[in-house]
């Protein structure tokens, strides 16, 4: 038993920092996670390159070494870089995907239609500068300010700030009320009306 686990413990401490990045990126990104097997080689992929990028690190230092001495090279500082910079990929991985930035790339080149995140949230984020009007399936229509918004179009709330409910051509704000919760079941549809500049 302890000679199996001297063996998996080299191969566990040389995968954490790929399982370190996804674990951080899964924490912080709007993003719905894979199934294990997918997530297993995303961490070996994050790995992959995390010693990719520290061995480049290590032959810079060594090469900058020859005129000015900043410590030995040794397993602990190539672990230290290993840790830091899985946390940096996942925190720079959560970024790109929140803001849709590869995507948005991606789109303008002509390689893909889609968004980082789906449809439903894309919307959110694009329009996030805009009212909107959430239309209750017993016919009440509710307009206001998504402060949040349910991370899928199935479950989850709205929270609406500067609450107003839409009375035939009438608009009826909740005098005294900052914000309002719905249900997400309970919404047939969602308009975005145009922008109109949020207000302080």
């Amino acid at each position: 038993m302890e000679d199996v686990a001297g063996k998996l413990l080299p191969v566990l401490q040389a995968l954490l920092p790929g399982f370190l990045a996804t674990v951080v990126f899964y924490w912080l990104a709007d993003a719905k996670k894979p199934a294990q097997f997918e997530q297993v080689i995303q961490a070996l992929i994050c790995t992959a390159s995390i010693k990719f990028i520290v061995d480049v690190i290590a032959g810079v230092a060594l090469w900058a070494g020859q005129w000015h001495s900043f410590g030995a090279w040794t397993t602990n500082v190539a672990t230290t870089w290993s840790l830091a910079l899985a946390i940096i990929l996942g925190l720079s991985l959560a970024y790109l995907s929140q803001h849709d930035l590869l995507y948005k790339l991606a789109r303008r080149v002509g390689l893909t239609s889609r968004a980082s995140v789906g449809e439903w949230r894309f919307a959110f984020l694009r329009f996030s500068d805009r009212g909107i009007v959430l239309n209750l399936k017993d016919g009440r229509r509710l307009m206001g300010y998504p402060y949040a918004w349910p991370a899928e179009p199935e479950n989850g709330h709205f929270v609406m700030q500067y609450p107003t409910w839409i009375v035939g051509e009438d608009a009826k704000p909740q005098d005294g009320v900052s914000f309002l919760m719905v249900a997400n079941t309970d919404v047939q549809w969602v308009e975005f009306l145009e922008p109109q500049g949020k207000p302080k």
